[in-house]
């Protein structure tokens, strides 16, 4: 019953834990995590060495020989004229254009009317700050794409990409996307529809599908527009100056049929973003890693990264909940060394989670681990926590019932053992072999009737207290107190599991009984020097099957053992058929042959003729216990 408590609890607790981390989940509480997580796998994935694309950046040495900023339209038109000679497949002007800079105005208005490889850049701007519109030479040429890049909320940083946006004029186009698009034409690969759902762009051997408010990590993300995520996947991009490239030095072969995107990249500008492999980035540096990313996908080289559904992220935080709660279940409260164990485990699941976000995302799949992974935590805490706190009641419990009367080695064996010994939170009925002894104190009734009561109470709780502690020592559980005596077991709470043992407990009870024959001469000794009466004891010892277990209500449970065993040992130290001269000898010893049996050599016993005793038709062997030739025990 207890097991399938824990076991409805833990799959009760899961769905409980798994409910409200996909709460948590859907109200953004992770997207900050699982986006920082992004950048991680991002910085540790592959990197292509080859690229279409050259960066022409307009330094801070540029504009200390132009001597102003902006370039004069005279500076930009040579620069241009310079890449058409030198056979450039397309042209990128990552340049605001909006207005003209003399001198040479006409002359850069001829070169963007005239020239169609040339793409230029616009800025719908946002509520903050307003648009910036692109050459009016090419107002109405398609080739103005709007350069807006879009940081998220989480470190700024730029993770995606819009290829289209749509403003009062209708759908536009990015100027990444325009380059991507012109480049790839002269290769016969060009945008459309994809085959097998219309709602997305192909381009070339890829769709591209448009990212959703809730894709991946992302929650309630603004998806306006068309949006992919980057991927980063260049390497270092080539590089030249506006001063190499006018120096007219540079060989023939360096730009031809390549994409370059002209732009600045001098830090006083201040044109940078942060990005997810670290560090900051210059605009048109970004916006290079799209054009090249685009040009990946077209030729099959890349695909875009799906995303784990809403459904199987659901049922993936269930079933880490649920391992998590088993986890909890399985280790939690089995000592130093299980609390170790179970922190490993947590740690080993948390590692795996992040294992399998990793090994996911180089497969091309983003699986957001971090709801998983609070999930593995909650129900892995909360499944330990119930199981530590049913577990601390149980040990208080036994130690309730237990911790007067046993050692704390005993103790301590008990609860480790405590799932073969507990049943219902209480210790379970069980068929043992033990040896039990009976101890009686002789004259308490006749000293109870005439001594002070505060000095009766102090007489026996000495005697009490000195044959229990006798009786401990030996490794015996003082099993009850009645008034003037005390029954203890030996061979329990834990089941001796051969004869060997049993034997070993008879001798520890005889030893017991010895040494409690000697502690009665200490006390009388003691009791003659304050003036106290002197006492005799009588003790029966008898060994053999008892069921022991727990009796009492709830609040007062007593573990006892019972059965015909105890009421023989009882009948053995209460007997009057065996004379014995207390004056000479305070304390008498009988034990059963059954007990006798069991203690091999060493013993110095009286054989006795079988005695009667109430209840049992067969008269008793039975034998006077003197003393022990080496102590034992």
């Amino acid at each position: 019953m207890g097991d399938r408590r824990k076991i409805l609890f833990s799959f009760f607790a899961a769905l409980v834990v798994a409910g409200l981390t996909l709460l948590l989940g859907a109200e953004g509480w992770f997207q900050r995590a699982d986006l920082l997580l992004w950048d991680q796998y991002l910085q540790r994935g592959d990197r292509f060495s080859e690229s279409d694309i050259v960066l022409l950046e307009v330094t801070e040495n540029d504009i200390r020989a132009e001597g102003h900023w902006p370039l004069s339209d005279r500076r930009l038109a040579e620069a241009l004229r310079a890449l058409v000679a030198a056979e450039v497949r397309t042209i990128g002007l990552d340049l605001y254009r909006d207005l003209p800079v003399s001198p040479g105005v006409e002359l850069l208005e001829n070169a963007l009317a005239s020239e169609p490889r040339i793409i230029a850049v616009k800025k719908f701007g946002d509520p903050e700050l307003e648009g910036i519109p692109g050459p009016q030479a090419l107002e109405v040429s398609g080739r103005l794409g709007f350069n807006d890049l879009l940081p998220d909320e989480v470190g700024e940083s730029i993770r995606r990409t819009a290829l289209y946006m749509t403003d009062v004029q209708g759908p536009q186009t990015s100027f990444a996307m325009l380059l991507a698009q012109h480049a790839l034409a002269a290769e016969g690969i060009f945008p459309g529809p994809d085959p097998e759902n219309a709602d997305w762009l192909s381009l070339g051997a890829s769709p591209l599908p448009p990212l959703s408010s809730h894709y991946g990590g992302y929650r309630d993300l603004d998806a306006r527009g068309y949006q992919i995520m980057m991927d980063y996947g260049a390497g270092a991009f080539e590089r030249i100056s506006l001063s190499e490239l006018l120096s007219g030095d540079l060989p023939p072969s360096t730009l031809r049929d390549r994409i370059v995107i002209l732009g600045a990249s001098a830090k006083s500008l201040r044109d940078e973003l942060p990005i997810p492999l670290g560090g900051r980035l210059a605009g048109m540096s970004i916006h290079a890693h799209v054009v090249d990313q685009l040009m990946r996908m077209a030729r099959g080289l890349s695909a875009p990264r799906q995303a784990l559904g809403d459904w199987a992220e659901g049922g993936l935080v269930l079933v880490v909940s649920l391992l998590g709660a088993l986890l909890g279940v399985g280790s939690a409260g089995r000592s130093m060394l299980g609390v170790v164990s179970l922190s490993g485990a947590v740690l080993a699941g948390l590692l795996a989670l992040l294992g399998l976000g990793y090994l996911a995302f180089q497969a091309g799949l983003w699986v957001p681990v971090a709801p998983p992974m609070v999930a593995w935590l909650g129900s892995a805490g909360l499944l330990t926590a119930w199981v530590s706190s049913r577990e601390t009641a149980q040990r208080e419990e036994l130690m309730r019932i237990f911790a007067r009367h046993v050692s704390l080695d005993v103790a301590e064996e008990i609860w480790q053992n405590r799932d073969a010994f507990l049943a219902d939170g209480r210790p379970r009925p069980q068929r043992l072999m033990a040896t039990v002894l009976f101890v009686d104190l002789r004259g308490y009734t006749a000293r109870a009737e005439t001594m002070d009561p505060v000095l009766l109470m102090e007489w026996v709780g000495q005697f009490m207290e000195r044959m229990a502690d006798e009786i401990s020592r030996h490794g015996g559980v003082v099993d009850d107190y009645f008034g003037d005596g005390i029954k203890a077991d030996f061979g329990v709470p834990v089941p001796r599991r051969n004869e060997k043992e049993v034997d070993q407990d008879a001798r520890s009870a005889v030893d017991a009984a010895l040494a409690m024959a000697q502690a009665l001469g200490e006390l009388n000794a003691d009791y003659r020097r304050r003036g106290l009466p002197e006492c005799g004891m009588r003790i029966g010892i008898h060994t053999g099957s008892v069921v022991a277990g727990s009796l009492g209500a709830a609040e007062r449970l007593k573990y006892t053992v019972v059965g015909d065993v105890v009421v023989t040992a009882q009948r053995l130290e209460a007997t009057d058929a065996v004379p014995h001269d207390f004056e000479r000898e305070p304390c008498r010893i009988l034990a059963s042959e059954d007990t006798c049996a069991r203690l091999g050599d060493g013993v110095d016993s009286e054989p006795l003729e079988p005695i009667a005793l109430k209840g049992r038709q067969e008269p008793v062997s039975l034998r006077r216990i003197r003393s022990r030739d080496r102590a034992v025990g």
